[in-house]
């Protein structure tokens, strides 16, 4: 479909065959599969940036995988190290380790936008970019809220979209902070 489109845009008819056609064609074709080919390639250049943040924050606090708590997700990480007592946070390039008794509080929690609804062309485009301002506003607000015995960066988000994670983290928190250091 997108294709179709691209071609009756530029004003190519939709025929495969040899000849001064084919250029055009194949031109179509490049420009159909372009956003799939920048989609995949951020895509991937994002994971690549988590394996690095993750790997900075194991190194920060002396972790080897396997023998930490760690999690990454979105340009966010945090990993516990029981052994050392030791914790990293980082969002994007800010990133900071901490000692157990450095943490105030933590709060996992999952914002939800409400839609809007538009009628006609102007009144759905407009009640589209508040959905999603709004949607990244709640993504915004979604995560595990770490807040820290520290002036410069006192709370930090770690993005958590699943709830799994969020009652994961909060037990890992829970079990670690709490109840060994009673």
């Amino acid at each position: 479909m997108l294709f179709s489109i691209i071609c009756a845009i530029v004003g190519v008819p939709i025929a495969f065959g040899v000849g001064k056609g084919l250029f055009a064609t194949l031109a179509c074709v490049a420009l159909a599969l372009a956003p799939l080919a920048l989609t995949l390639h951020a895509r991937a250049a994002a994971r690549r940036d988590d394996r690095n943040l993750l790997q900075a924050a194991r190194d920060a606090v002396a972790a080897h995988p396997g023998s930490s708590f760690e999690h990454v997700e979105v340009g966010t990480a945090i990993v516990l190290n029981p052994a050392t007592r030791r914790l990293a946070l980082a969002q994007g390039a800010n990133a900071k380790v901490y000692e157990y008794a450095d943490i105030r509080a933590w709060d996992a929690r999952k914002e939800s936008s409400s839609g809007t609804v538009g009628i006609g062309v102007a009144g759905t485009i407009a009640a589209g970019s508040q959905n999603v301002a709004a949607s990244k506003q709640a993504d915004l607000n979604t995560g595990l809220f770490m807040t820290m015995r520290d002036i410069e960066n006192p709370t930090w988000r770690i993005s958590m979209f699943e709830a799994s994670d969020r009652a994961r983290w909060s037990e890992i928190l829970r079990q670690q902070v709490n109840e060994r250091s009673a």
